[in-house]
C-alpha cells in the first residue's frame, strides 16, 4: 500500500489526484488529476487515466509483465528455456501492477466520496460516471485477483478521505467474496444503466473507452460479468452461482460485444493515448513465435489449408518456415539458434506490420471472439441454451476479423499487408475445424487461447489454469531457487510485505502460513 500512502500524502494531492498527469492527457481531457476542483465526471476520467498502462497496450505493460511473465506461463511467446528463472515474475513487475489497481480504486473511492456529497437530483443526473468507473474497476479489480489470490478491497484505497494513515492499512478479502460482489453488483448495473433514458450530455467528451456511447458500456458490462461467470463456473466455491448467471445472461438474450464494431478497446491516435515507436520495444525482447501458438495455426496437414490469421500473426523464418521457440528443445538448441544471423533465422517472429510497428494497434478489452467462444463453451456443457457449433464458427469469424484489422490499421509497411478472405471462406475453415474435433470443449478453449494470443496473455494463462488446456510441456528448471515448475499464482509483492505486515502475515496464516506461488485460485481446475 505504500504507492497510495505516498500519492496522498507524500505529494499533498486532493480529490481526484493520484499522479501527474501526461501534458497530451491533459491537452485531450479534463484532468482530475490537475485540478483543486474535482468533478464527478472528470473523476470517472481519472479513474480511467490511472489505469491506462495495464488498458492499454503499452510498452511497460507489454515488455515486463504481459510478455515477460504471462506470455510466458500461457505459452503464448516465444521464450528461451534460459535455467534458473524460467518461472520467475520480478518482484517489481508485480508490485507495479499491484500498486496500479491501488491507484485506480484509490481514484474510485474519491469519485464515491464526492457523489456521496451530491443532492438526490445531482446524484441521479451523475450516476452514469460511477456507474462506469465501477465496470472498469471490477475488469482490473478481477485481474489483480485472478494473479494474487486474496487482496485488500473493502477497506482499501479510503485513505485521502479518512486522514487515518495508522487506520489505512487494510486487511485482505476472500477472493470468492469478491468475486460474488463484483458478479451481484454487475447485474445491478446493467439495470441501472439501462433504465437511463439518454446519456449525460458531457459524457463523450470524457469517456476514451467508449467515447459516452452506453449501449457499448452495457455490452462491457455483461461481457465481463459473463467472463467472471464462466471462470467460477467450472469448479469451486462459486460454480453454481456461476452457472446461474451464465443462463441468466445467455437465455436472457443480455446485450453482449458480438461484433468487430462492438469491441471493448483503447484506441491509440495521432496526438495523445499513441506510445508510437516505443511500443515495439515491448515485443524487443519477445518478438519470437511460440511454437504451440504455430501449431494450432498450422493445419494444412490434417485440414488441407492454414489458419487464415497465420499469415498476418506471423512471419516465416529465413527457410520460408514457420517455426517457433519450444519448451521441448533444450537452452543449448535454442541458443545456437538464436545466435544465428538474419539470413539464417530459425525463429517466425510476430508480425511487424500487424502488431510491432503498428502504432496505429488496437488494445482489445473485450472481443466478439472471447464471448462467442464462451457462448459455444456454455451451451457445449448445457449451461445455456443455443447451438455451440455455430458460436464456435462465430468465434474464429470474428477473431480472424480482429486481426485482420489490426493489420489493415496499421501504418507500417514493414511487413505483410493482406486482404481478408472472403467471410465464406473463413466460416468453411472453422467448420472444418470443428467437425476434426474428437474433443468440442478442448477445441472451444484452444481457440479461445489463441484468441486471446500475444494481446491477451493474461487473459490466455487464466483459461489454462482455469481447464487444464491446451495442454502444454512446462520443463522443471532445477536450478531455479523458488519456482522449479510453472506457479498458479504470483506472489504478493515485496511493497506489500514491507508496508502492510501485519495485514500481510494474517492473509498468510489463512493460507497455511506461506505465500506459496503453487496455491490455486479458487476457481482453478
Amino acid at each position: 500500500m505504500k504507492r497510495i500512502f505516498i500519492l496522498m500524502i507524500g505529494l499533498g494531492l486532493v480529490a481526484g489526484f493520484n499522479r501527474c498527469a501526461d501534458d497530451d492527457y491533459s491537452s485531450k481531457y479534463n484532468n482530475p488529476e490537475q485540478t483543486s476542483e474535482p468533478s464527478i465526471e472528470k473523476l470517472m476520467t481519472g479513474v480511467f487515466h490511472a489505469g491506462r498502462d495495464f488498458t492499454f497496450n503499452s510498452y511497460w505493460r507489454s515488455y515486463t509483465w504481459e510478455n515477460g511473465v504471462m506470455g510466458v506461463y500461457a505459452q503464448t511467446i516465444g521464450f528461451l528455456n534460459a535455467p534458473g528463472g524460467m518461472y520467475t515474475a520480478n518482484d517489481s513487475y508485480a508490485n507495479n501492477r499491484w500498486e496500479n489497481f491501488y491507484d485506480v480504486l484509490a481514484q474510485f473511492r474519491i469519485l464515491q466520496h464526492e457523489f456521496g456529497k451530491l443532492d438526490a437530483v445531482q446524484q441521479a443526473n451523475y450516476k452514469v460516471f460511477v456507474n462506469l468507473s465501477e465496470i472498469f474497476v471490477y475488469d482490473h479489480l478481477s485481474q489483480i485477483i485472478d494473479t494474487f489470490g486474496d487482496v485488500p478491497f473493502s477497506k482499501a484505497g479510503y485513505l485521502y478521505i479518512t486522514n487515518d494513515l495508522q487506520g489505512s492499512y487494510p486487511s485482505y478479502d476472500k477472493a470468492t467474496d469478491i468475486y460474488s460482489e463484483m458478479l451481484d453488483r454487475l447485474g445491478e448495473i446493467y439495470t441501472e444503466l439501462n433504465a437511463i433514458g439518454s446519456p449525460n450530455n458531457i459524457l463523450a467528451a470524457q469517456d476514451f473507452i467508449n467515447k459516452g456511447d452506453l449501449s457499448l458500456w452495457i455490452k462491457y458490462c455483461n461481457s465481463l460479468r459473463l467472463r467472471l461467470a464462466m471462470r467460477v463456473a467450472s469448479q469451486g466455491d462459486l460454480s453454481s452461482k456461476g452457472r446461474q448467471i451464465v443462463a441468466e445472461i445467455l437465455n436472457g438474450n443480455y446485450p453482449l460485444v458480438s461484433a468487430l464494431t462492438e469491441t471493448i478497446q483503447v484506441l491509440p491516435d495521432t496526438r495523445d493515448f499513441n506510445y508510437g515507436d516505443e511500443f515495439r520495444d515491448g515485443f524487443k525482447d519477445h518478438s519470437r513465435a511460440s511454437q504451440e501458438m504455430l501449431n494450432v495455426l498450422l493445419t494444412e496437414g490434417t485440414l488441407g489449408e492454414n489458419d487464415p490469421r497465420l499469415p498476418i500473426m506471423y512471419s516465416t523464418n529465413a527457410a520460408g518456415e514457420y517455426k517457433g521457440l519450444s519448451t521441448h528443445e533444450t537452452y543449448a538448441e535454442q541458443q545456437t539458434n538464436t545466435n544465428l544471423s538474419e539470413s539464417q533465422r530459425v525463429y517466425s517472429r510476430i508480425d511487424s506490420t500487424t502488431v510491432i510497428f503498428n502504432r496505429n494497434l488496437i488494445s482489445p478489452i473485450v472481443t466478439a471472439a472471447e464471448v462467442d467462444f464462451m457462448k459455444a463453451e456454455a451451451f457445449q456443457r448445457g449451461w445455456a441454451d443455443g447451438d455451440a457449433k455455430q458460436a464456435f464458427i462465430d468465434g474464429i469469424l470474428h477473431s480472424t476479423q480482429f486481426y485482420f484489422e489490426e493489420n489493415k490499421v496499421s501504418p507500417s509497411s514493414d511487413g505483410t499487408k493482406m486482404d481478408i478472405p472472403a467471410e465464406s471462406l473463413i466460416v468453411a475453415y472453422a467448420e472444418k475445424v470443428w467437425n476434426a474435433a474428437t474433443n468440442k470443449e478442448i477445441a472451444i478453449i484452444t481457440q479461445k487461447w489463441l484468441n486471446f494470443g500475444f494481446l491477451q496473455p493474461f487473459q490466455a494463462w487464466n483459461e489454462i489454469r482455469r481447464t487444464g488446456y491446451p495442454e502444454f510441456y512446462y520443463p522443471e528448471d532445477v536450478t531455479a531457487q523458488l519456482l522449479k515448475t510453472l506457479p498458479n499464482r504470483v506472489r504478493y509483492p515485496a511493497s506489500e510485505r514491507n508496508n502492510n505486515t501485519e495485514n500481510y502475515n494474517a492473509q498468510v496464516q489463512s493460507m497455511g502460513g506461506t505465500d506459496d506461488a503453487y496455491i490455486k485460485p479458487f476457481w482453478a481446475k
